[in-house]
């Protein structure tokens, strides 16, 4: 695992001791936008540490279609189900951001690694930042504006990348907000008035972060106050 790659805050977490986390068995791939990591059902045959992707986590609904739930970016991991056991997945996980990770075959988790408290201590802290996520998510798209909605999730996504910038159009962003594309449109320019966002064909780059704050929901800062994000 070269140094030279940014790194994911997971297996910086484990490398206490300042080796790598079963360096070994790590493989670096590239991961294309629209790339399905896992699809509910299936068996978890590798786990997933992002370093410049970022994933959306989407939980099927009832009469069809998915909605997305979660981010997962340089903060965590995918395929979490298999550190606790469970090698199946609930749901599926799609690449927003087209970008790298580091992948390791769920063979390798009983090899030579990190100490399991370590192990445990990274994966149960995860695992409540990712149930938090969750719950503010149900809570935001229930309470809030568009507007506001928007600025919250372009600070989570902002947050878990290297880069001011997203490879990922407006109309990408209809399913993860469950909104329609002109409110989405009208509060991007919004936005981009303001001076906060630049939207370009294919790209969203952040101007200021300031800005985004302050047009952001109470649901962002309450996110940052209990993970520090």
């Amino acid at each position: 695992m070269s140094e030279d790659h940014p790194s994911n805050r997971i297996l910086a977490a484990l490398s206490g001791d300042g080796q790598v986390p079963w360096s070994e068995h790590l493989q670096w791939v590239n991961l294309p936008a629209g790339h399905e990591v896992h699809a509910p059902g299936t068996a978890t045959a590798h786990v997933y540490f992002p370093t410049t992707a970022l994933v959306a986590l989407m939980q099927p609904m009832p009469g069809g279609g998915d909605v997305s739930v979660a981010l997962v970016g340089n903060d965590g991991m995918l395929g979490l189900a298999a550190f606790m056991g469970d090698f199946f997945e609930s749901g599926r996980a799609v690449v927003l951001h087209p970008g790298a990770a580091w992948t390791l075959p769920v063979s390798a988790l009983t090899a030579h690694g990190p100490d399991s408290v370590r192990v445990t201590q990274a994966v149960l802290g995860y695992l409540q930042a990712l149930t938090d996520q969750m719950s503010q998510t149900a809570l935001c798209q229930r309470t809030h504006s568009v507007e506001q909605r928007l600025c919250r999730w372009l600070l989570m996504a902002f947050n878990r990348l290297p880069d001011d910038a997203l490879a990922i159009d407006l109309s990408d962003l209809t399913a993860q907000l469950d909104a329609p594309l002109d409110a989405l449109a009208g509060a991007a320019e919004q936005l981009v008035r303001l001076g906060a966002l630049a939207c370009e064909p294919g790209r969203l780059r952040l101007l200021d972060r300031a800005v985004l704050q302050a047009q952001a929901c109470d649901c962002h800062a309450l996110s940052q106050s209990k993970r520090g994000m």
